[in-house]
């Protein structure tokens, strides 16, 4: 079965194509572009690198959020627009359950992260026994202190793997130790390629889940949001104080 599989939810955007579990390429942009630029030829060029084209693809797969509004929607017009007509099924995935899988090497407590501004992450967290993940608990949206002490439950016990474009975020929070003594010695920083986004990654989570019965068109394939964007936030603020002056 041939994926094609993309993630641009953050400011990393990766595009895989995979046979099953076999990785045929892989491409991995950080250069700061947006996604709107860069998407459409990445994914033009891994297919044409791979002597493949869109008709041959089987199974059309991206991450669907938590992660930038943008981002998360320019990723499923993309499959919405590729796959379009072609009668083949999507599958959107967690972006959390995406970088959690880059650390499946790792056994203990995989804490993805991704930046939500004002001292929040995106997160989720999963315990890896023997490169399987099994998920602790759903996507949500909390302050990086109110998770790090959810996180001093599991220290004693086990090692906690950061990834994610918020790890670096969660790892600096408490600078001196002070707050959260108990995760000095196992709280860890993966290297940077673990923690970005990869869509390789991505198609072994959409693999997972169509083997499960799991997958949808493209017209029903859909962004997953875990807080209203900055937009709706702002309007929603708006209509509150014109509702209080009108009291």
């Amino acid at each position: 079965m041939l994926i094609l599989a993309l993630d641009s939810t953050a400011l990393v955007g990766s595009v895989a194509l995979c046979d099953n579990e076999h990785l045929l390429a892989e491409c991995t942009l950080n250069t700061g572009n947006t996604h709107s630029e860069t998407l459409l030829p990445t994914v033009e060029f891994v297919l044409k690198s791979c002597g493949v084209t869109v008709e041959d693809i089987d199974l059309f797969a991206c991450t669907v959020g938590p992660g930038s509004f943008t981002g998360v929607r320019i990723g499923a017009a993309t499959v919405k627009g590729i796959a379009f007509g072609k009668d083949k099924p999507c599958v959107g995935v967690s972006t959390l359950e995406a970088l959690a899988t880059n650390a499946r090497a790792f056994d203990g407590i995989i804490c993805p992260c991704m930046n939500a501004r004002r001292e929040q992450v995106y997160n989720a967290l999963f315990e890896c026994k023997g490169g399987k993940l099994t998920r602790l608990c759903e996507d949500r949206a909390l302050a990086i202190e109110e998770l790090l002490g959810e996180l001093e439950s599991y220290a004693p016990n086990s090692k906690i793997y950061l990834v994610g474009d918020g790890a670096e975020l969660v790892m600096d929070f408490d600078e001196s130790g002070e707050q959260f003594p108990v995760l000095d010695d196992y709280l860890i920083l993966l290297e940077e390629r673990l923690r970005n986004q990869s869509g390789y990654s991505v198609a072994q989570v959409a693999l997972e889940m169509y083997q499960n019965g799991i997958s949808c068109t493209d017209a029903e394939l859909a962004p997953v949001y875990l807080r209203p964007s900055q937009a709706e936030r702002v309007r929603l603020e708006n209509e509150k104080k014109a509702d209080g002056a009108n009291v």
